[in-house]
């Protein structure tokens, strides 16, 4: 029987019953490459994105099963993995013998683990994927050999086979990325991605991106030319009306002058074609910043900008590799406010370096830049990262199937403490409100612009005060004792914090006919909790789960 299609392209679902993604509804800018260069070759292909249609697993199976394609393409990100496999249950088990195959840096880092654990995956791809992909599709589908291809990694009669490495593609050889999914995304999240550079330069060790990029031959960063990241800004502006652009590259700059040169002429293309009213964002270091880019990069339309700062502490900063001293990132900062353009701070304040010291120091200068971060996260050990060898070695890793989490490492039992206590709180009295009203979030988050999004914003000040008033504390509990009148009033003044989110959400009127989550909030329960974590100190890692609630 006829295929309807050479290939089918998936992002599995995130949440497996449904659920709205609690990330930015952007486009799978893998998925749309790949699309990009099947097509070229002449192939059918299409994308499903089960996790923007917040697809059930039963429906991410219909929906494949009625595509019929040769090949089932899936990006996979590691936090997707058990949504992955039973995806790939569910199409084995209604008889479907496409070839199953699975990319991306979570199916990269952890290929031999998805092989182990999901017999239905046929091949994996390592690395950048566009011509490996395409190499395989075309062999799958016209019946030819294809274990042999460099970039894969299979099952043999031995094992796990880890094929030579494919060398990664000239950027600017490959034909710009589909816009299939170009007008729900900017029905969802109001921007445009583009890609104009792969990699970074850095070598810090708990970035999954360089483990992702070892995979491949050739070199750590390397950058489109400018001019055709300009053309296709002025293509999306021109045909789509875009006037909002995320950059998605992982660094915005490349090593040294050139990497800098790089970006100057990016700013200088978008000034010369007099492209007026674009709203632009992209991650970058604080250290490749002077007053003179910055300058530039707002008269170019930058208005935000991501910086990765981690921590204020300059030996967590060192033991980290961040490459950078607390001195560069506080000009860092300077030179993006001189140049009026907002800082999003990427910032882990629990990490394996983490002390009682470093939690409240690094509070005390988020609070004094005026940033809003998530306090309630952990570092997370991908599979094939340095500092998962690193914690090896020192003797703290505790490993974990990537299919049930991320690696944990130990620490010490009172920050450990305090980061549970924080965590406690926002699984059982935050994360439901997210859940429910996700949607409602991203309709907030939606404006025209970076910066106009001021009630977004008013929302993550809101949850900062909440989270940071919690750490704060935690930390003395932990210092110097508590009562249950203390935890207690604390989650009081907390729920009344949370009735006022919810509010800023839902409105007044709402909220007062009881439609709101946070009327259900005991308390009491809360407290014994948050008690029993301080009297008993019982962990010493920063547990952090996929879900943690069964959604």
């Amino acid at each position: 029987m006829e295929r309807k299609l050479d290939a089918l392209l998936v992002l599995p679902p995130m949440y497996q019953s449904g659920r709205t993604p609690d990330y930015n509804p952007k486009e799978p800018m893998g998925l749309m490459y790949l699309a990009a260069e099947l097509r070229r070759r002449g192939m059918k292909v299409e994308i499903l994105d089960a996790a923007l249609r917040a697809l059930t697993i039963e429906e991410t199976v219909g929906e494949i099963d009625a595509h019929e394609a040769a090949i089932i393409g899936f990006s996979v990100l590691q936090r997707a993995l058990p949504s992955l496999k039973l995806v790939v249950e569910g199409l084995r088990a209604r008889r479907i013998r496409s070839h199953i195959c699975c990319g991306g840096v979570g199916a990269t880092l952890s290929a031999a683990h998805i092989l182990d654990r999901v017999p239905g995956v046929d091949s994996i791809v390592l690395g950048d994927g566009e011509i490996t992909f395409a190499d395989l599709v075309d062999r799958v589908t016209s019946g030819e050999p294809w274990r042999s291809l460099p970039g894969l990694c299979h099952r043999d009669f031995w094992g796990t086979n880890f094929t030579r490495r494919a060398d990664k593609p000239n950027l600017d050889s490959l034909d710009l990325p589909v816009r299939d999914l170009l007008v729900t995304c900017l029905e969802r999240a109001g921007y445009a991605t583009v890609v104009g550079s792969r990699g970074c330069y850095a070598a810090c060790t708990f970035c999954s991106n360089s483990g992702f990029e070892r995979a491949s031959c050739g070199p750590g960063w390397r950058g489109r030319n400018p001019t055709s990241i300009v053309d296709e800004i002025e293509y999306l502006n021109r045909e789509f009306g875009v006037k909002v652009v995320k950059f998605n590259d992982p660094n915005l700059f490349g090593p040294g002058r050139s990497g800098r040169e790089y970006v100057m002429r990016i700013c200088r293309e978008l000034i010369q074609r007099g492209l007026d009213g674009l709203h632009l964002m992209a991650f970058t270091r604080a250290s490749d910043l002077d007053p003179e880019s910055c300058l530039l990069l707002r008269q170019a339309g930058f208005e935000r900008m991501l910086i990765g700062i981690e921590s204020f502490d300059a030996r967590t900063l060192k033991l980290l590799r961040k490459g950078e001293t607390v001195e560069e990132i506080a000009r860092g900062i300077r030179c993006l406010r001189e140049a009026d353009i907002s800082v999003v701070p990427g910032f882990i304040i629990f990490n394996p370096y983490s002390t009682l010291e470093t939690l409240r120091s690094d509070l005390d200068m988020l609070e004094r830049y005026g940033f809003t971060a998530i306090l309630s996260k952990a570092m997370r050990i991908f599979d094939g990262t340095v500092l998962g060898s690193v914690m090896d070695a020192e003797g703290r890793l505790r490993r974990r199937s990537p299919f049930e989490g991320y690696h944990e490492y130990t620490v010490d039992r009172g920050v450990a403490t305090v980061y549970m206590c924080l965590k406690t709180i926002a699984v059982r009295w935050l994360a439901p409100i997210l859940s429910r009203y996700q949607d409602r979030i991203w309709n907030i988050k939606k404006v025209p612009s970076f910066n106009g999004r001021t009630r977004f914003y008013s929302l993550q000040g809101a949850s900062f005060e909440i989270e940071s008033r919690v750490l704060r504390s935690a930390i003395g509990w932990v210092k110097d004792g508590f009562s249950r009148d203390e935890v207690a009033g604390l989650l009081e003044w907390v729920q009344e914090g949370m009735t006022e989110f919810e509010t800023a959400i839902i409105g007044e009127d709402a909220v007062a006919a009881g439609d709101g989550v946070t009327r259900d909030f005991d308390g009491a329960s809360l407290t014994d909790e948050l008690i029993g974590i301080l009297a008993q100190r019982p962990y010493d890692t920063f547990p952090e789960k996929y879900r943690w609630a069964d959604d």
